[in-house]
């Protein structure tokens, strides 16, 4: 076979195996792992001082030893690129990479956008399950008004965020279930400038949802600028967990730019120590992705100060 033919194969044989954590020799001779770690297209995507080629991105993330890479690839995206889907799985199977997650947000509470949500949702799943993923990041409705520098609620918006929170709750389980019934799942997100921030809000949401449906995806640098301990939300919510995005954060979060507080991991407060003592402890089987949608240094230089710190002290607690 000619080497297009051996890079689609393995794409095939990575997808059908890359729900279950494990990896055929088509794939690249990884050994089965409880943690497999990854790292956000968005850094290298939303970069402020240069337009970065995406097969540069995914070729800096397998350089640095990665499992694979969060993609929520926005419209039009990888033909901006050069690539199809297609392609885009051999690049990725070439490169000994997965597809961990996709992130899928919207109005949940508002029910006259239902239907372009559950049509949406469905474009998501199918694009995950060519992927051979199966993790659903839900990003929670805005906190207010987004043309406030203080999200206050609009003058139309008679919801406060507690009734938000309670109307996309029904909602969330039955996407849920949806996903559930094609082989993936969905993790509630907590986020800055979302109606899902403070502790509080996480508890009321995890409360209302039901757990075979709706897991925790938990950011640990917003669950610490939101006012939480990402620490004991991660153990209270240890049962739900299925996701994670890792982000460091230091200070006081003064609403909406969460940017200058965040720092490559390690360099912030953030105890990923006591987190990954905690996966340890409830034998946690997932994804670990990486996200730094702000840094001051290059993306290259962001992901590999992010992957020293993990590299050192977190994989030998726990991976």
């Amino acid at each position: 076979m000619d080497r297009r033919q051996f890079v689609r194969n393995a794409a095939m044989a990575s997808a059908l195996v890359a729900g279950s954590g494990l990896w055929s020799c088509f794939g690249g001779a990884k050994s089965a792992k409880n943690v497999r770690w990854s790292m956000g297209w968005i850094l290298w995507r939303d970069f402020k001082n240069a337009k970065i080629p995406l097969a540069e991105a995914i070729k800096n993330m397998s350089d640095l030893g990665l499992d694979g890479v969060e993609f929520t690839p926005r419209k039009d995206e990888l033909s901006k690129f050069g690539f199809t889907r297609e392609s885009f799985r051999d690049l990725l199977a070439e490169k000994n990479l997965s597809i961990a997650g996709n992130y899928f947000g919207g109005n949940f509470h508002d029910p006259e956008k239902r239907d372009d949500i559950l049509a949406a949702f469905r474009n998501t799943l199918e694009n995950l399950k060519f992927y051979g993923a199966k993790n659903v990041v839900i990003g929670p409705p805005g906190r207010g008004n987004w043309s406030d520098p203080l999200h206050a609620t609009s003058d139309g918006d008679q919801m406060s965020i507690e009734d938000k929170i309670r109307a996309m709750a029904p909602f969330l389980n039955e996407l849920g279930k949806i996903a559930q019934g094609e082989g993936m799942e969905i993790g509630l997100h907590p986020h800055l400038n979302t109606i899902v921030e403070t502790p509080g809000e996480i508890d009321l949401i995890m409360e209302l949802t039901d757990p075979k449906y709706v897991g925790m995806a938990p950011d640990t640098g917003h669950i610490r600028l939101g006012g939480g301990d990402p620490v004991a939300i991660v153990r209270k919510y240890s049962s739900r967990l299925n996701y994670f995005h890792l982000k460091d954060g230091i200070g006081v979060f003064e609403r909406p730019n969460f940017g200058p507080n965040l720092r490559e991991l390690g360099n912030g407060e953030v105890d990923f120590p006591g987190i990954m003592a905690v996966l340890k402890e409830i034998n946690f089987k997932g994804w670990l992705n990486v996200e730094q949608d702000y840094t001051e240094m290059t993306p290259s230089e962001s992901a590999s100060q992010s992957m020293k710190y993990i590299n050192a002290k977190l994989k030998p607690i726990y991976t």
